[in-house]
């Protein structure tokens, strides 16, 4: 099995009860260890408590890619902002597969701002895109809207907002939502070719 790494979003670490959670089932269903990796600046939020902004996206995706060996074959996974950075990642490293939770097609009321170049980044590295059908960075009407690359994958989460949270009335705690997205992610990294 290639590494597996997880990266957070923009606003929430690896602290993220989400996070934690998703990580601790797709471990038990891969049977392999996630490692988790977290940005500077996050570290300093984490360290000091201050909130602050992430720096652009071409610095986040040299960072990361400066942790991850060029040649190991691996799979990434991103939360949010992760997942534009492992898109990115698909031109420098040797990915096998990326899963996005929750990926953002756009920024918020924004939607001429779209963020689909990244998803081309990904070339013809099999993507998966696990979104809440009530997402405000990527509603599933506008979704349906756009021609993604062919190796882009979408799996839909009735009723869920982009943190996978779920109105009351389709009756699923967000436990359940995560145990879908990790069994999903799991089942979609172990029909890849991994290994190679």
């Amino acid at each position: 099995m290639s590494n597996v790494y997880l990266l957070h979003g923009s606003g929430a670490g690896h602290g993220s009860a989400f996070l934690q959670v998703f990580k601790r089932e797709l471990e038990a269903l891969l049977n392999t260890s996630v490692t988790p990796i977290t940005m500077a600046y996050m570290q300093e939020i984490e360290k000091t408590g201050k909130k602050r902004p992430p720096p652009r996206l071409p610095k986040l995706v040299t960072e990361v890619g400066d942790t991850i060996d060029k040649e190991a074959p691996v799979v990434l996974i991103g939360k949010s902002m992760g997942s534009r950075i492992i898109a990115e990642l698909c031109q420098s490293h040797n990915v096998k597969a990326c899963v996005a939770l929750g990926f953002p097609f756009y920024p918020a009321k924004k939607e001429d701002k779209h963020r689909l170049e990244n998803l081309q980044s990904s070339g013809a590295v099999p993507y998966l895109v696990c979104q809440g059908t009530r997402d405000s960075l990527g509603a599933i009407e506008w979704v349906a809207r756009q021609t993604l690359p062919n190796n882009v994958n979408l799996h839909w989460i009735e009723g869920a907002d982009h943190d996978f949270n779920v109105l009351k009335r389709y009756n699923r705690s967000q436990d359940l939502v995560i145990k879908e997205l990790a069994k999903v992610s799991a089942d979609f990294i172990a029909s890849q070719d991994t290994n190679s």
